[in-house]
């Protein structure tokens, strides 16, 4: 999976694929049943099927593949908008990565939150409960920045931003947010982008640490001769054996 620049109009109508459609609707369907049960049947389905770290009381093996389909039952708002940004950026997203690299990303983003998110929110002294399909939302739009750099976004319906940079202000806002601790979730979102972009990168476009250490060795080696310096002597015309004077 490799970044090409493209230089296209993202445009809102662009429409669902079929895997998406059927992502969207077990979204959807999984947030109506937790209205049901949270608000009519008072059963506490949510705390049931939320990810809570290792070690909790709350905590079992089933919340790691759960969580990612779950919402904020006391948040419809913030339900559709996440809706609507999948709605967005998932069909160009599969569309030039295929169904199979689509998938990837999206489960692999989802275990990423759950992976580095939870040992980096222990480190901070966030403790959770996670759940949400942030981590994919947002790496999805980071991977379609790296795919399509050049195409315009209109930022909340009104404001033309390139998707380069509504790709790097997601990364540096997240990181930021988290640090600041002004995000419980940050690690969980930032674990989720991190493995996200490994995924659409590919091994074989990841950086080579025998790479890096050829040109740290080749570093040293010009280092090395800038300690020389070449000195042009006086030497006889017909000597051929004379040469420079190395200091």
């Amino acid at each position: 999976m490799r970044s090409e620049t493209l230089r296209t109009s993202f445009q809102f109508g662009s429409g669902l694929t079929r895997t998406g459609k059927i992502l969207l609707i077990v979204y959807g369907s999984v947030y109506v049943l937790e209205l049901l049960c949270e608000h009519w049947l008072h059963i506490p389905l949510v705390s049931s099927l939320i990810l809570f770290p290792p070690g909790h009381p709350l905590f079992h093996v089933w919340q790691i593949l759960t969580h990612p389909f779950l919402h904020d039952p006391r948040s419809p708002l913030g339900f559709l908008i996440t809706c609507l940004v999948f709605y967005f950026f998932s069909a160009p997203v599969e569309q030039r990565l295929g169904t199979r690299g689509f998938l990837v990303i999206f489960y692999v983003s989802a275990l990423g939150a759950v992976l580095v998110g939870l040992p980096l929110s222990a480190v901070a002294g966030l403790g959770g409960p996670f759940f949400g399909m942030l981590p994919s939302l947002l790496s999805l739009i980071v991977v379609f920045g790296l795919m399509s750099p050049e195409a315009t976004i209109l930022l909340m319906f009104v404001l033309p931003v390139k998707a380069k940079y509504l790709s790097y202000g997601t990364v540096i806002v997240t990181a930021l947010t988290f640090l600041a601790k002004a995000n419980p979730n940050g690690a969980y979102h930032l674990g989720g982008i991190l493995l996200g972009y490994l995924a659409f990168r590919g091994p074989g476009n990841l950086p080579d640490p025998r790479a890096w250490y050829n040109q740290y060795l080749l570093w040293r080696i010009r280092r090395r001769r800038g300690r020389f310096t070449v000195i042009e002597g006086n030497r006889d015309k017909d000597d051929d054996r004379s040469g420079p004077t190395y200091h």
